[in-house]
């Protein structure tokens, strides 16, 4: 089984990069399941459900969320009929949604997990581990596990990774918006990437428009970071192979593209 797994996706550009680019990298690689992280997909700033029917439209299978989860507070009028959405599993507070969903692919079964971690992060939230204990307790049969890690920092992830090697397919870090150069198999089996990288624009500054940022953070002007719905196109992501009788990985294997329009 192949799982192919699309970094945070940042407005019009990387919409249209993960909507052009999906086709031709499932049938490259023969890709069973999509996935991808979708909380930059409306207008740099949360999901809203127009962006969330084309994302499924496109082919995505499951998408994820993260800290930006509810920068759109129309939300909460969607999400609880969205089937294919993941948002963070150890808000504190919020019942709207699901933090993990369980899927089926071709007999399969595949779980999907979001999880917001702690450092540098403005969300209060459960403690990342102890929330994905609680969930392993709750939910003990085996299956294909994948956890999208929402997060700053590189060695949070890595800790959460170890803590639970060989109890999941794979951790997969989301936020930062650069891909790592460190994916790999852990020793017990499961697979780690600290960022997996964004979708949008490889001119800017994480995806944002770069004279926009350099006029807020260097030069202090007020105003929201700005999108080039014209810049060229880039996808990040990684593709998964899963040994269909242990539900361990064995390889997984990092994609970065400019993509054609």
């Amino acid at each position: 089984m192949k799982i192919l797994f699309f970094g945070d996706i940042v407005g019009k550009v990387g919409r249209e990069a993960v909507h052009l680019s999906l086709p031709r990298l499932v049938r490259k690689y023969g890709v069973d399941f999509v996935l991808a992280n979708g909380e930059n997909a409306t207008h740099g700033k949360g999901l809203n459900e127009s962006h969330y029917h084309y994302l499924i439209d496109s082919g995505v299978d499951c998408i994820t969320l993260g800290n930006h989860w509810h920068s759109k507070p129309s939300i909460d009028d969607y999400i609880d009929d969205a089937e294919r959405l993941v948002r963070p599993l150890n808000l504190l507070h919020y019942e709207h949604g699901f933090g993990s969903l369980l899927f089926e692919v071709n007999g399969i079964p595949i779980r999907i997990t979001n999880i917001l971690c702690q450092a540098f992060m403005r969300e209060e939230v459960e403690h990342p581990v102890v929330s994905l204990q609680k969930l392993l307790l709750d939910n003990p049969e085996p299956c294909v596990h994948i956890v999208d890690l929402h997060g700053e920092s590189t060695s949070e992830k890595q800790i959460f990774a170890y803590e639970f090697d060989g109890l999941l397919s794979a951790v997969i870090g989301t936020h930062t918006h650069v891909q790592t150069n460190d994916a790999r198999l852990l020793e017990k089996g499961t697979a780690f990437m600290a960022d997996v990288g964004m979708c949008g624009d490889p001119d800017g500054v994480i995806g944002f428009e770069k004279d926009s940022v350099i006029r807020k953070i260097v030069n202090g002007q007020s105003g929201a970071f700005q999108l080039n719905d014209e810049a060229p196109m880039m996808i990040n992501a990684c593709l998964i192979e899963i040994d269909e009788e242990t539900y361990l990985p064995k390889s997984i294997t990092p994609i970065h593209q400019i993509v054609e329009r």
